[in-house]
């Protein structure tokens, strides 16, 4: 709708069971979204209750915004505006996968954190074959080797 600009925009995930296992920490809402910069992102965040659970549930999302028209002339929107909400669809939170991982992780960190784990090492022998590329090509010829 280029003759609207949204303001405020927020997203309210209410979890569907009272025992989720979450907390909702804060929303970081978006202050303006338009025709012009749209798609944009709000972001939700919650914490797990028990951090060795990794919870499941069912989100009801409620889109919440202050709707005002722009004055096409200008291009700048009302003054005033109303407050409106719109039902969106409903999020399935799952142990792996709408975790998102936070920006400030980062693969040095990780792979450093990683070196005091568990390991095993393994060798292996090409009775058969000369040579690696030798093994490649005959793995190609009969996947089933």
């Amino acid at each position: 709708m280029p003759d609207t600009v949204l303001e405020q925009v927020s997203v309210i995930m209410v979890p569907q069971s009272e025992d989720s296992g979450l907390t909702e920490d804060f929303i970081i809402p978006l202050p303006s979204l338009s025709a012009a910069n749209s798609p944009a992102i709000v972001y939700v965040s919650f914490t797990r209750e028990n951090p060795d659970v990794y919870a499941t549930a069912a989100f009801q999302c409620t889109l919440k915004y202050i709707s005002k028209e722009v004055d096409p002339s200008t291009g700048v929107p009302e003054d005033e505006g109303y407050e409106d909400e719109y039902q969106i669809e409903e999020v399935e939170l799952s142990a792996g996968g709408d975790y998102i991982v936070p920006s400030y992780a980062s693969f040095g960190a990780e792979w450093d954190r990683l070196r005091s784990a568990p390991n095993a090492t393994e060798t292996f022998a090409l009775s058969s074959m000369e040579s690696l590329k030798g093994a490649y090509i005959m793995r190609c010829v009969d996947p089933h080797r």
